[in-house]
């Protein structure tokens, strides 16, 4: 039966690392992903003002990651929210209820104040506020995938080497 993954992105780096482990998620199981950016905003004497990233920044990271996503041959829509600052999680949190996503994915940064908590403040908000599986892919994880997938591509460029 096919279901909804919601993959909550952001426009930093740790993002690749929740992508992937998506679509492996996905990939066999017919599962619709929706890759979700929320913008925060802030209010004050100077007016409402975006503070999560650049324009266009958000819109440009969904577009790619759905591309990524239909050329792997999943299902994939992007989706852009507002949330006033401070309630990223309440929005991935109904995104997530609006969809009747069977888990929520994002990436974790692995910067925050404390040095031993390696999650970020909106993935902790989650996993307290969830009443759905919530799964956070550790940045460390592309880079170790990406170190193994070099190796294993060395071996195999090495053995076809002897063999010619």
């Amino acid at each position: 039966m096919k279901k909804t993954v919601l993959l909550a992105v952001d426009t930093t780096s740790h993002v690749s690392a929740a992508a992937e482990m998506t679509r492996e998620l996905c990939r066999d199981n017919g599962d619709n992903v929706i890759v979700l950016h929320v913008h925060e905003f802030a209010v004050g004497r100077w007016g409402r003002m975006q503070v999560d990233c650049g324009d266009g920044e958000g819109e440009r990271v969904v577009a790619e990651i759905v591309a990524d996503m239909k050329g792997a041959g999943i299902s994939a829509d992007g989706e852009i929210r507002e949330a006033q600052f401070g309630h990223i999680a309440r929005n991935i949190l109904a995104a997530a209820d609006e969809h009747d996503a069977r888990i929520v994915v994002l990436g974790s940064s692995g910067r925050t104040d404390v040095p031993h908590l390696p999650f970020g403040s909106v993935s902790h908000r989650l996993l307290h506020s969830a009443r759905r599986p919530v799964l956070i892919v550790p940045r460390q994880l592309a880079v170790e995938r990406t170190s193994h997938q070099v190796e294993r591509t060395s071996r195999q460029t090495a053995a076809v080497t002897e063999a010619g």
